[in-house]
């Protein structure tokens, strides 16, 4: 530990400091002029400090090569191949992808506008021998200025096109493709009938119709998927005109929980389960006790937002594990966190951001994207920054801050129904050249901003991936591969860069190809632009075709 820790440095760059032999002047004019050709303002903000010797910072190549641009650009030794994209069909009969003129059935059966990795699963071995997958993708978001030409909204058509997507994947010659129509292929949206189990049902009801603004999602070890709602308000206003009782305000207590099905059995019935809480999430992950019982790990979606613990009470065999056990909230300490228990009554879980605040919870800095290690049970908790934060403490290092940062917290023992983890920082983000506090090991060849996602790969190595929501910056976003052992832990270098106004929207891994599943979320939708006007037409760059999100799979050369 303490090795790894020697390795970690702070770079800050004074005003008179050279850098590698190269001025501060001339990383400023070389940034510039990069950003100057997109219409990019450049940061002004410079630290005061200095540069422990002999450790040097990034140079203004690699500064300069992070700029945003209209296409993509892939890590070094990486392939990268198109999955799918917006419009690719997904159910059998899809029509043909019209984007000027969206459909309702366009929308229900093709792959949607916005999408986030939520899960990767193995289906029973084919008799064909042909390596099959399937994909689970949440879809978060269908916003009108980017969807239709008008700009004026389809609430119908905007419904229908958020919410999730299973897709079919199979390997061919050597990548993986999607299989339009597949077994397993299925949408889930405003429309799909759920199931509400647990504690709170008694008062909700049984049933609710839709599965709105999921932020995210995780496969479990035993087989199922979860979809973490975020905020549903939004959609609820939106949708009121739509049908299924949005316009009642008794229907918005049965959004904003975990929903969890199988999706390799396409009839299943998604179910939200009431024991985990009530309250807009940002990421979610899932692993188990020694004696087989479900753990997850939420976060809530809100600048302070709170880490959240639940430990069920049986062993997932039984198909209702998650309907019973202990939600509790993260504390932080000089040393780690401690796990505060709330309360399995209604109110607790209906309302359980206020009985976190109650019981003494920490806010994080926007706490979002979750990993944990099947091997250590050690989990990585992505937070993307708080400009609003006054009192830094020593999991949230830095007051107003807009850049984020990466905590890992390793349970004693492995034992993730301990009482107190042990947690430190593993890098805090930011342009290591202009701004105070960053945190990266020496010899990275990489910076980031406002981490996101986080994943671990088969070979241990942490993926973070990037979401400034569409904002012109100094970097594009996109995904980092931070080493977590090795010779060299957290060393971090670059992976993929997404287009100008594109985000990163998680990875999944499969190890016998070295593959590894990427969402590029929304490119060319940057807050100034429109369908009639994106910031660029990635992937195709065709005039005549909108920006489209996309599915890619990256592979190490």
């Amino acid at each position: 530990m303490a090795a790894a820790s020697e390795q970690i440095i702070t770079r800050r760059l004074s005003r008179r400091a050279l850098l590698g032999g190269i001025s501060l002047t001339a990383i400023c004019t070389t940034a510039a002029h990069a950003q100057s050709a997109l219409g990019i303002g450049t940061e002004s903000a410079v630290s005061v400090g200095t540069i422990p010797a002999p450790l040097p910072p990034m140079t203004s190549p690699e500064l300069a090569s992070q700029i945003p641009r209209l296409d993509d650009k892939t890590g070094a030794g990486f392939t990268r191949f198109v999955i799918a994209r917006w419009g690719d069909a997904l159910l059998p009969g899809a029509p043909a992808f019209a984007p000027a003129e969206l459909t309702q059935r366009q929308a229900s059966t093709q792959i949607p506008y916005d999408c986030v990795i939520a899960g990767l699963s193995l289906p029973q071995a084919a008799q064909d021998g042909t390596q099959r997958l399937v994909l689970t993708l949440a879809n978060p978001t269908a916003p009108a200025r980017m969807l239709f030409p008008s700009g004026s909204d389809k609430p119908a058509i905007a419904g229908a096109m958020q919410g999730a997507s299973v897709l079919n994947l199979q390997y061919n010659a050597g990548r993986w493709d999607m299989v339009a129509g597949g077994y397993q292929a299925r949408r889930i949206n405003d429309g799909t009938l759920c199931q509400i189990s647990g504690p709170v049902a008694a008062s909700l009801g049984g049933t609710v119709q839709g599965v709105l603004a999921p932020q995210g999602g995780c496969a479990t070890p035993w087989g199922s998927v979860l979809l973490a709602e975020g905020h549903a308000a939004p959609w609820l206003s939106r949708l009121e005109t739509v049908g299924f009782g949005f316009n009642d305000p008794a229907d918005a207590p049965r959004f904003a929980w975990i929903t969890e099905f199988d999706p390799l059995h396409v009839s299943d019935f998604p179910a939200k389960r009431t024991a985990l809480g009530r309250f807009a999430r940002a990421g979610v992950a899932a692993t188990q006790t020694s004696d087989g019982r479900p753990v997850i790990f939420m976060s809530q979606e809100d600048p302070g937002g709170f880490l959240f613990r639940f430990i069920a009470a049986n062993a997932a065999t039984d198909g209702t594990a998650l309907d019973s056990g202990v939600l509790s909230v993260a504390q932080t300490g000089a040393d780690g966190v401690s796990w505060l228990d709330l309360g399995s009554d209604i109110p607790t879980l209906a309302g359980a951001i206020g009985a976190a605040a109650a019981a003494g919870a920490t806010a994080f800095d926007n706490p979002a994207g979750l990993a944990i290690s099947q091997g250590n049970g050690a989990i990585y908790l992505a937070c993307s920054g708080n400009q609003a934060r006054t009192e830094p403490d020593a999991l949230n290092p830095r007051a107003g801050d807009p850049h984020g940062h990466i905590i890992c917290l390793t349970p004693p023992g492995g034992d993730v129904t301990a009482r107190h983890f042990p947690a430190r920082l593993v890098l805090a983000a930011g342009n290591p050249a202009f701004d105070h506090g960053t945190q990266y090991a020496n010899g990275s060849s990489a910076w980031l901003t406002q981490p996101r996602s986080v994943a671990l790969d088969p070979d241990g190595n942490l993926w973070i991936g990037t979401n400034q929501k569409g904002v012109p910056s100094a970097t594009a976003d996109g995904l980092f591969i931070m080493q977590t052992g090795g010779p060299s832990p957290g060393l971090v270098s670059l992976g993929y860069l997404a287009p100008i106004g594109a985000a990163m929207g998680g990875v999944a891994f499969h190890a016998a190809t070295r593959t590894a599943f990427a969402a590029v979320r929304h490119p060319g939708a940057t807050p100034q632009a429109s369908f009639n006007a994106p910031a660029t037409r990635w992937p195709t760059l065709r005039p005549d075709m909108p920006p489209q999100t996309t599915i890619i799979g990256l592979v190490r050369a």
